[in-house]
């Protein structure tokens, strides 16, 4: 429905508080982080609590009609920095056992969660008598739907608390960056198997006009964002400044993101696609990059506002039962895959703890979930997932803290230090040990 005046001006207001949050995060909270390592996330989507659920008066929560473009760009954004990083030479370059680590940290916590919560889902209404008044279930495809969004959200993790650690303190050895890239690799897995499920459960409206089998949906959003990356390359691949690189981006990734949600299928795969041909055809793959990465946190901060705007009330007792339940598998299915794939390898049979965190492509994957599918169930899980990462990234950090303390490979405090005069003669350090290869 159109937007009134109390609507635009709702908008309006969200639009500054959000621009006043993000000044007051890079002023102050973003040294609260460094200093007591908690990843940055948690105040922007109480923020969208705010302006959501919490705040009626500004009708956010009512119509989210305003805020799909913010949506598609957000989410797009997140699918578009994994694709333009998958490189050959990223490939080719991974240290000897990532391969085991991507594959099994992801294949067994995402069957797990999603098995257990598929059976947990689908009897919750018949378990009225334990939890209370309990909603209906809204149908098979929305139950199996949610319970396999939170496999993939169970085993998505996250490369920010490894970048927030090298702010804090000097890191030696190969097990920090290793499980980063493991993690970065494992973000694609996950995109792809996102994608597949949105295929195969496609959320086609009564009567539309185009009807696809799954294997034909999944292969229009490789091509859709492989034609689209091929058109826009001459957009982003001449000698223009960092700030024409943003606005084409900008309306790549907007059209590229409008074209999946019309088809209701995932910006996120579209937009990997679109960023693999993207990086391959353009000649300034490197500044490309580099105007995606500068350009994430605040696309980040939108998102994670957004995420909480969306969140609706639920029923608190079998939420609470589910949080717990997918918290729980999660952590013994990283416990189990850490232990397989240390068999008979050099590898750490608890590398579990430094792969605990969820991360934006979580956060991608629930909110372009909750647009598209509704309903009582679907609520459930997405309350669940944001719940998880908020969890999660704030032990997350400290648990990577101790696996490199226990390994030897974190080695000084930076901010410990004592502030001497520096020599001019002396190399700077390297701040980002984790850069990603060009």
């Amino acid at each position: 429905m159109p937007a009134d005046g109390s609507d635009i001006g709702g908008v309006v207001m969200a639009v500054l508080i959000v621009a006043g949050a993000y000044l007051v995060a890079r002023l102050f909270v973003d040294r609260l982080h460094r200093r007591f390592l908690i990843v940055s996330g948690l105040e922007y989507v109480v923020l969208g609590l705010l302006l959501g659920p919490l705040s009626p008066r500004l009708h956010l929560a009512e119509n989210m009609t305003f805020a799909m473009p913010f949506i598609a760009l957000t989410a797009g954004w997140v699918g578009l920095l994994r694709g333009t990083t998958m490189t050959a030479r990223e490939l080719s370059s991974l240290p000897l056992g990532t391969g085991r680590i991507v594959i099994w940290h992801h294949l067994v916590p995402g069957l797990l969660v999603g098995l257990v919560a598929a059976y947990f889902l689908t009897h919750i209404t018949h378990w009225s008598w334990h939890f209370g008044s309990i909603p209906e279930s809204g149908g098979w495809r929305q139950v199996a739907i949610s319970a396999a969004v939170l496999g993939c959200c169970a085993a998505a993790d996250s490369t920010e608390p490894f970048d927030l650690i090298v702010k804090r303190y000097r890191v030696v050895g190969p097990t920090a960056p290793n499980l980063r890239r493991a993690a970065h690799l494992g973000d694609v897995l996950v995109i792809l198997v996102f994608g597949v499920l949105f295929c195969v459960y496609h959320h086609a409206e009564p009567g539309a006009a185009l009807t696809l089998t799954p294997t034909e949906w999944a292969v229009v959003s490789v091509v859709l964002g492989g034609v689209l990356g091929a058109l826009f390359t001459p957009f982003v691949g001449g000698e223009g400044s960092s700030n024409s690189r943003f606005l084409a981006l900008v309306g790549i990734i907007s059209f590229a993101s409008g074209a999946a949600y019309f088809l209701d299928i995932s910006p996120l795969l579209v937009n990997l696609a679109l960023g693999v041909v993207l990086v391959r055809t353009s000649h300034k793959n490197r500044r490309l990059r580099e105007t995606l990465a500068d350009t994430e946190p605040p696309m980040r901060i939108v998102l994670l506002v957004i995420a909480g705007v969306l969140l609706e009330p639920v029923p608190w007792l079998p939420t609470l039962v589910l949080f717990l339940g997918f918290v729980a598998l999660r952590l013994v299915g990283k416990f189990v895959a850490s232990r397989v794939i240390s068999l008979g390898t050099p590898l750490r049979p608890d590398l579990y703890r430094g792969l605990l965190a969820h991360g934006e492509v979580t956060i991608a994957m629930a909110v372009s979930f909750r647009v598209v599918w509704h309903g009582p169930i679907a609520d459930m899980a997405y309350a669940v997932v944001l719940a998880s990462v908020v969890v999660h990234d704030l032990i997350a950090p400290r648990v990577l803290r101790q696996l490199l303390r226990d390994l030897g490979e974190l080695t000084e405090d930076r901010d410990a230090e004592v502030v001497e005069a520096p020599d001019p003669d002396a190399p700077e350090p390297a701040d980002a040990p984790f850069e990603e290869p060009t």
